[in-house]
C-alpha cells in the first residue's frame, strides 16, 4: 500500500513540474495554420496587412541618403514603391462578398420562429474580400444628372470640358479626364488622358502603370511633349485619347478606392503617387458627365 502511495505522489510531482514548461510554449499566429485557411484569416484583418506596407514603406524611405520632395504631393501623404495594401471600401456595394449556403431543416416551425431563422439567414457572415476581381467596363446607370454635375466643370479657351479643380499650369503634378465638345451637335468627342509632370529632373516617361484596388493597367502615351522651364525645372505632359481598348481603366480609374499611378522613365528613375480622393472624384464625375452628354467609348 504504501509503495504505491509512493508511486502515486511521484506522478503527482513530475506533472506539476512539467506546468511551468507547457505554459511557456510560445501561441501561434496566423503562419501558424495551415496553408487552405491562412488567406481567409488575413482578410480578415486587413489593417494588420496594410499596417506591415507603411512599415515597409518607412523603412524603405529612412534608407535613402537623401529624400526629395515629391513633385506629386499636395497632402502628408506617404508615397513611394512599396506595395500598397487598399483601404477599407467607401461602401459595401463596392465589395462583393460570398453568401453562406444555410443548414436547412426539414421540421415545421411556426411562423414566429420561420420569420426569426429567415432574419438569421439572411445576414452575410462571410469575410470581406478585399479587391477581389479586377474590374472591367460596366454600362451601370448614372446617377447624377447633368444640373449636378456641371458647376464642378469648366470650359476652357480650346474648348476642352474638365473638372475646375484641375491646375493647367506648366508647373502643376495632375492626372485628369478631359473631353472636348463638338459645336456643330453638341456631342461630345472621345474621353481623354491627360497627365502634367513638372519637377527639377526630367523623367522622360513612356509609361503609367496605375495600381487600382490591387491590380494593374498599363497606359501607353503616344507622344508626351517635353520641356525645359526657368529655375531648373522640367515640365512633361501629355494628352491622349481613351480608345476602347483602355475602356476598362476608365472604368477602374471611376470606381476606384485607392490608385497609385507609376511614371516609367526611360532614365530608370520611376515616379510613384497616390492619388487623393478628390482626383479619384474628379475621374469618377468627368465620366459620368461625359456618359450623361452622349459620350461612348
Amino acid at each position: 500500500m504504501m509503495l504505491r502511495l509512493k508511486k502515486y505522489c511521484l506522478m503527482l510531482l513530475i506533472a506539476l513540474m512539467a506546468l511551468p514548461a507547457l505554459a511557456a510554449l510560445p501561441v501561434g499566429d496566423d503562419d501558424d495554420k495551415d496553408p487552405s485557411i491562412r488567406p481567409g484569416i488575413r482578410h480578415l484583418y486587413p489593417q494588420r496587412e496594410r499596417a506591415k506596407a507603411m512599415k515597409k514603406l518607412r523603412e524603405q524611405m529612412s534608407r535613402k541618403a537623401e529624400v526629395k520632395a515629391d513633385p506629386w504631393d499636395t497632402s502628408d501623404e506617404l508615397w513611394g514603391t512599396v506595395d500598397l495594401v487598399p483601404e477599407t471600401p467607401k461602401d459595401s456595394a463596392a465589395v462583393e462578398g460570398h453568401r453562406l449556403n444555410p443548414y436547412q431543416s426539414h421540421t415545421s416551425k411556426t411562423p414566429t420562429e420561420q420569420s426569426a431563422l429567415d432574419s438569421l439567414l439572411s445576414i452575410d457572415y462571410s469575410p470581406v474580400e478585399y479587391g477581389f476581381r479586377r474590374m472591367t467596363w460596366r454600362d451601370l446607370p448614372v446617377t447624377k444628372t447633368v444640373e449636378q454635375l456641371l458647376p464642378g466643370f469648366v470650359m476652357t479657351d480650346e474648348g476642352d470640358c474638365m473638372s475646375r479643380y484641375i491646375s493647367r499650369d506648366k508647373i502643376s503634378n495632375e492626372i485628369y479626364f478631359a473631353f472636348a465638345m463638338q459645336d456643330s451637335d453638341s456631342i461630345p468627342g472621345p474621353l481623354r488622358l491627360c497627365v502634367q509632370y513638372c519637377a527639377d529632373d526630367p523623367l522622360d516617361y513612356d509609361q503609367i502603370i496605375f495600381t487600382i484596388d490591387g491590380f494593374d493597367y498599363f497606359f501607353y502615351p503616344k507622344e508626351p511633349q517635353r520641356e525645359a522651364l526657368s529655375g531648373g525645372l522640367y515640365s512633361e505632359r501629355s494628352d491622349d485619347v481613351l480608345s476602347f481598348a483602355y475602356r476598362d481603366l476608365a472604368y477602374a480609374l471611376a470606381h476606384s478606392h485607392w490608385v497609385a499611378a507609376k511614371l516609367v522613365s526611360t532614365r530608370g528613375i520611376h515616379h510613384v503617387k497616390m492619388l487623393n480622393e478628390n482626383q479619384r472624384s474628379d475621374f469618377a464625375d468627368t465620366l459620368d458627365l461625359y456618359r450623361l452628354m452622349g459620350g461612348t467609348f
